[in-house]
């Protein structure tokens, strides 16, 4: 038993140490949204994605093994936006007890999964970055929007208009805020192993007056 106890304590203290370097092999960008107009929330503006996408020659992104889900229930889709990272899967549902139809025109990520009972899923890979509008053909009234950003790293900024990147490759990156109500922002940032990277974006600032 005594025995059995080493092994394991040698195999924690072993695995520590590679744990911290592979944390080290990574770095963050975290920072908050802000919108400089005066009378526009976050909240009215929602939703806001921060997403990066490579620059230069890195090699290619790896995307999430993660099915997303977007069900159909009480004749809508849940939920309505969804954001997941170009080649990952997303998982169709229906919840409901009447037949849906899930097909989007948006080209190049344009489908037609056809009509399928409750009960049934279908599953769709979406391999180009972009909005991507949903829509069921039997009810008019469902719509639905994904985001595919180009690389894994995303996040959904916070009411609070705060935001996190984590585990991100070193390298050179473009970082976006994307929201459909609002012009795309973006700026060029380099990641480096084991730094974490602060980045602020206030949108809608009016242009510094020029000095008499």
């Amino acid at each position: 038993m005594r025995s059995r106890l080493f092994v394991a304590a040698l195999v924690l203290a072993c695995s520590a140490p590679l744990a911290r370097a592979a944390a080290a092999g990574s770095g963050e960008i975290r920072g908050r949204v802000e919108l400089g107009v005066e009378g526009l929330s976050l909240a009215s503006v929602a939703p806001v994605v921060v997403y990066l996408e490579s620059l230069g020659a890195a090699a290619p992104d790896v995307p999430p093994k993660q099915v997303a889900t977007m069900n159909q229930r009480d004749a809508r889709f849940s939920p309505s936006f969804l954001v997941m990272a170009a080649g990952q899967s997303v998982r169709m549902a229906n919840d409901d007890v009447i037949y849906h139809n899930v097909f989007s025109y948006s080209r190049p990520n344009d489908f037609d999964l056809g009509l399928y009972p409750a009960g049934e899923s279908r599953t769709l890979r979406l391999d180009h970055p972009g909005v991507v509008k949903i829509y069921c053909s039997i009810h008019e009234s469902m719509n639905a929007s994904i985001l595919v950003s180009p690389t894994r790293w995303f996040d959904t900024v916070g009411a609070n208009g705060s935001y996190a990147l984590e585990d991100v490759r070193p390298g050179r990156y473009r970082a976006f805020v994307w929201s459909e109500r609002l012009p795309l922002e973006s700026r060029e940032v380099e990641v480096r192993e084991g730094a974490p990277l602060r980045l602020d974006f206030v949108i809608g600032r009016p242009a510094a007056e020029p000095s008499s």
